[in-house]
């Protein structure tokens, strides 16, 4: 009886933990589990694998973004457009999308089987034909497991993303560990993502094909890419937002400088863990609640908390960065610690242009998302190519600031116009400051004003993030409540 009871208590307190917020969690636990595995491989790899080894795995992985935008097809995003409609209207167009990814696999298979030694042959830095071909195969099925998930996302089923999630983190990183310390290096790393790519598209395709079935329809098919392929230009201005900058500083810096780099890139990275749960409840649903006031309301509240939770998680991985590395790699990566703070500030402003576009997703074309992060990449890639010749991996770092910056104000303008979302920018503006003045501590060697500043970001950011846009509002609000709880309880006369 009391493990009966026990466990209603725990069902009983799961149910009273909002849907959202219960979804929120999940996909915490699962982000927190596979970038945190992922994580912990990095000592690893930068112990058995010199700076330059490391700067030509970055470089692969680089090429596998490109890669992936195109055997994607934006078929995810398409999902969500099409597949989002109750019933059997849903599952049908499910269906097709499984079917379109499925081919699309097929076919990037063939062509990297036939192609992988003139690829070999183009990288800036010397790469075997077989490590193409392992990286190929495993770019290939990515739309056949982003699909399956991004279905499990819009029905909410935020426990079963998880599950899947850590079972795929999981397994790449047990076969990463045993096969680079056997000896295999970066083939070992390529080995354990080829693996890892084909078990979970099986299973998670099978599953799919369970609950919706699939199907190969032409006409709807060509319909679905012409939502999906614009997509895919817009993924290949991101790219030259975010990682192209490795294929140009391959030709200007040593690969010691390219590994350093890369390091620095992946620490940065955590803010971007920080902000996914956020981003995996949000955006599946975002599109739904623009169309009345109430919805408008509501997501006006919601990114407005996220944007200041952005800007706190920025300010934690700026100051805890260039610790991180201190402790994860030899004294070899050193120059990467001064890089993290200002490629978690390129970070940030990726991830508030996310936040910020989605009038122009709710748009019947994807055009406008291509068009504007095509204008910023055009001058971002300008940028590279006039400041990384002489600057190297700090003009690099500058140009990618520079354009997430224009990339954001564009988004913003422009999306506003559809989708009139009411940011407290005031409020948001102080957050920001605090947090540049905690990512700037580090680089002043002050440990004291880096914590500092990190308290008084977290202070400044908690109204927002509580749905309060004044932070005296909020204050006197605790006050009461404390002095409701301490008021004893007086007997009643009679």
């Amino acid at each position: 009886m009391s493990q009966r009871a026990s466990d209603n208590r725990i069902t009983k307190l799961a149910a009273s933990i909002p849907a959202g917020l219960r979804a929120t969690l999940c996909y915490a636990f699962a982000m927190a589990w596979t970038k945190g595995l992922a994580m912990l491989t990095v000592p690893l790899l930068t112990r058995m694998l010199s700076p330059a080894e490391f700067g030509r795995l970055e470089l692969l992985s680089s090429a596998a973004e490109i890669g992936g935008l195109v055997a994607g097809a934006g078929l995810v995003d398409t999902l969500f457009r099409f597949a989002s409609a109750p019933g059997k209207d849903g599952r049908q167009a499910a269906a097709r999308i499984v079917g379109l990814s499925l081919l699309i696999a097929a076919i990037g298979i063939i062509a990297v089987a036939l192609f992988a030694p003139a690829i070999a042959r183009a990288m800036p830095l010397s790469t075997p034909t077989r490590d193409i071909v392992l990286l190929g195969i495993a770019v290939a099925v990515e739309a056949a497991i982003g699909v399956p998930l991004g279905w499990l996302r819009m029905h909410q089923r935020a426990g079963a993303f998880a599950g899947l999630s850590v079972l795929r983190a999981t397994l790449q990183a047990g076969l990463v560990v045993a096969l680079v310390t056997s000896g295999y290096g970066i083939e070992g790393v390529l080995w354990a993502g080829c693996a890892t790519c084909l078990i979970i598209a099986s299973l998670l395709t099978a599953r799919q094909i369970k609950e919706t079935g699939i199907a190969i329809a032409p006409a709807a098919s060509l319909r679905m890419l012409a939502y999906g392929l614009p997509l895919i230009g817009s993924g290949f201005a991101s790219f030259v937002l975010g990682t192209a900058d490795r294929w140009l500083l391959a030709g200007s810096v040593s690969a010691e400088s390219l590994g350093q780099y890369a390091l620095a890139a992946k620490i940065a990275m955590v803010v971007a863990l920080l902000a996914q749960p956020f981003e995996l409840w949000w955006y599946p649903q975002r599109l739904g609640l623009i169309h009345t006031r109430e919805g408008l309301a509501r997501s006006s509240r919601v990114v407005s908390a996220g944007a200041a939770g952005l800007l706190c998680a920025g300010a934690a991985t700026a100051l805890i960065g260039p610790w991180l590395i201190s402790i994860m790699a030899p004294v070899s990566y050193a120059p990467a610690r001064t890089m993290v703070p200002f490629l978690v500030v390129a970070l940030v402003l990726q991830l508030l242009s996310s936040m910020a576009n989605a009038g122009c997703y709710a748009r019947n074309t994807s055009n406008v998302t291509m068009a504007v992060t095509g204008v910023a990449a055009a001058i971002t890639l300008g940028l590279y190519l006039l400041l990384i010749p002489v600057y190297g991996v700090n003009g690099a770092i500058a140009a990618t600031v520079a354009g997430q910056a224009i990339r954001l104000v564009i988004f913003a303008v422009i999306s506003h116009r559809t989708v009139p979302l009411a940011w407290p920018l005031r409020h948001l503006a102080v957050v920001a400051i605090a947090a540049c003045a905690t990512g700037a501590a580090p680089l002043l060697g002050s440990t004291v004003l880096g914590i500092a500043g990190l308290v008084l970001t977290s202070l400044v950011a908690m109204p927002v993030i509580l749905g309060r846009r004044d932070a005296s509002g909020l204050a006197r609000d605790l006050v009461r409540r404390l002095c409701r709880q301490d008021k004893p309880n007086l007997p009643v006369s009679a």
